[in-house]
């Protein structure tokens, strides 16, 4: 399995929209118990989509296709900040908003490789930096702090809201150190 190039997604068409919510749905429908998810994305249970609270008008969106053409891996990103998703849990967004950006959603169906993960990331870091953005913001389950670490994340703020601990992270998009270990 080749590691996924990270292409950006066409947020005009209806189509390509319809397909990414359907994998987002996908990659997280078995956290439908998980009261602080439910509440954070909007969920339509019925067509098996899933989508962020932030308008598409203030994302960029990744995404990474398999052999098949099929949406495999994706990031979604807040690129405005007017509202901020990691408020739901407490975290605050930078005072200075230029240049930055939050990182609302990553997923990854059927492809659990580091290797793979960070050489997609490193394509969406690399476009974000050549659009002008240098940092990036973002907030995690516990079970990710491996990962985000490894991805170069600094944790700036943790709290735990209803037994769950969650992470406020900070990256910088302009770093080349992204590498798996071999």
């Amino acid at each position: 399995m080749t590691p996924f190039s990270a292409q950006l997604l066409d947020l005009t068409d209806a189509q390509a929209l319809e397909q990414y919510e359907q994998a987002f749905y996908q990659a997280f429908y078995t956290l439908t118990h998980n009261r602080l998810i439910r509440t954070l994305w909007h969920w339509d249970l019925a067509r098996q989509r899933l989508a962020t609270r932030i308008s598409y008008e203030h994302q960029r969106i990744y995404v990474g296709r398999d052999e098949q053409g099929k949406i495999a891996m994706a990031i979604a990103v807040n690129t405005t900040l007017q509202l901020y998703q990691s408020s739901a849990f407490g975290f605050h967004p930078p005072e200075n908003k230029h240049g930055q950006c939050e990182l609302l959603a990553f997923f990854s169906i059927n492809n659990h490789s580091l290797v793979h993960t960070l050489h997609f990331w490193r394509g969406c870091f690399k476009d974000l930096s050549t659009c002008g953005y240098h940092t990036g913001f973002a907030s995690s389950a516990g079970r990710l702090v491996p990962v985000y670490r490894r991805g170069g994340g600094e944790i700036l703020a943790q709290t735990e809201l209803e037994g769950e601990l969650r992470f406020h992270w900070k990256f910088a998009l302009n770093r080349q150190f992204l590498r798996a270990p071999n």
